[in-house]
């Protein structure tokens, strides 16, 4: 299944150029909330975000670079070493949860435009893993009663 494989298409390409940017950008917001939280399991919560993005992006780059494909340059913005709260816990989890839903997403439509077995496993087991994510986020947050539940059905 996995002997020659063959050169990347554009549309792969692409998924892999926009999936390494938005893990760049997770990367940062995940370090700046980490460090500006003073609840330690948002924290945490925020620290793990920031090692998968790492890992999400030494997958999407190492698989360009075996393509002898340039990586996407990286915006000069950074991260400064502020400590000063600016949002509230409340909010950088949603916005994390947002971006993890986003994440999910752009993984199942790269996935379904791959035509490359090895991209479309990895699509599938970082959707996985990014999801497990996203349930232990929403997990916090009703732990901490920012997030209701939706109102049912019945």
């Amino acid at each position: 299944m996995f002997h020659k494989k063959r050169p990347l298409n554009a549309v792969e390409v692409s998924h892999l150029y926009m999936n390494t940017q938005t893990n760049n950008m997770g990367l940062k917001i995940t370090m700046a909330f980490a460090q500006t939280t003073t609840n330690k399991k948002v924290q945490a919560y925020m620290l793990r975000g920031r090692d998968i993005s790492q890992k999400y992006l030494k997958i999407f780059t190492d698989t360009l670079m075996n393509e002898g494909i340039q990586n996407p340059n990286s915006s000069d913005i950074g991260v400064t070493n502020s400590t000063v709260r600016t949002f509230s816990d409340k909010l950088m989890m949603f916005h994390i949860g947002l971006l993890s839903a986003a994440g999910v997403g752009n993984y199942a439509m790269a996935g379904g435009a791959s035509q490359r077995s090895d991209l479309l496993l990895n699509y599938e087991r970082l959707s996985m893993e990014i999801g497990q994510y996203a349930k232990d986020g929403a997990d916090l947050m009703i732990k901490n009663k920012w997030l209701e539940q939706p109102p049912p059905t019945k």
